[in-house]
């Protein structure tokens, strides 16, 4: 079921957190009181909007630099492996990280701290800069790198993370997450002039795709490389504990 309600967009890409909110809504009652945490949550967008929809919700946001003013859920300015080392979590309903993967390190901890903290039947969505389209294959050819990871890092940088979608894709399942999804979104209109490229590729990257040596079924193989993933900038990933 597709929401009607308009999803601001965030510190994100467009359609990100339209398709966590999607995942949430297919995948939860969210008119019963729920517990819900957002990690990191940024300026608060996510937590607001679902806090102003849900007001029933328990909605705990997460960020260690983000100034979230007066927030109307509740806020803890600490990073993410502070916060669940120290609070302690449990029996939560949804855990959302939108576009933060790439800000974390320690991050097999924090999968095990997700699941820890998850109800049975609780819900992981995790969403991350997607770097397999053909924009960012040809940046790292020439240049040698990823559109929206620099060559080099301050040290205080924020995205230096690089995750690959079937290394979360991986973690998602080590930590015995059952019905993965991934979902691939924000096509920019610029994206298009790709659109060439895209299909001389993917035929013989499907191909490869299928003819590799791996547990993973093909139906799972294609979805988690569709032919979107040529042209999306960002992908959405779903995990039922």
């Amino acid at each position: 079921m597709k929401s009607s309600i308009l999803i601001p967009k965030g510190n994100t890409q467009k359609g990100v957190n339209h398709q966590v909110y999607q995942f949430l809504q297919e995948s939860l009652d969210l008119k019963r009181p729920l517990k819900m945490i957002d990690v990191p949550c940024g300026d608060g967008t996510f937590a607001t909007f679902i806090k102003n929809n849900h007001p029933q919700v328990q909605m705990i946001g997460i960020d260690f630099f983000a100034d979230v003013g007066q927030p109307n859920f509740e806020f803890h300015q600490l990073s993410a492996h502070d916060y669940f080392r120290d609070h302690k979590p449990a029996q939560v309903d949804a855990l959302t990280c939108i576009s933060g993967i790439m800000c974390f390190d320690g991050i097999v901890d924090l999968f095990q701290a997700f699941h820890k903290s998850l109800k049975s039947g609780g819900v992981l969505v995790v969403t991350n800069d997607n770097v397999m389209t053909v924009r960012d294959r040809l940046s790292f050819l020439f240049f040698g790198q990823f559109k929206r990871f620099k060559l080099f890092y301050d040290i205080n940088e924020g995205n230096w993370n690089l995750v690959l979608p079937q290394a979360l894709r991986m973690l998602l399942a080590r930590h015995e997450f059952k019905n993965i999804k991934i979902k691939y979104t924000s096509i920019y209109t610029e994206d298009y002039l790709f659109l060439p490229l895209a299909i001389l590729i993917y035929p013989l990257f499907f191909i490869y795709l299928m003819t590799r040596k791996s547990s993973i079924s093909r139906s799972e193989r294609r979805k988690l490389f569709p032919f979107q993933a040529l042209l999306a900038r960002h992908y959405v990933i779903f995990g039922e504990k």
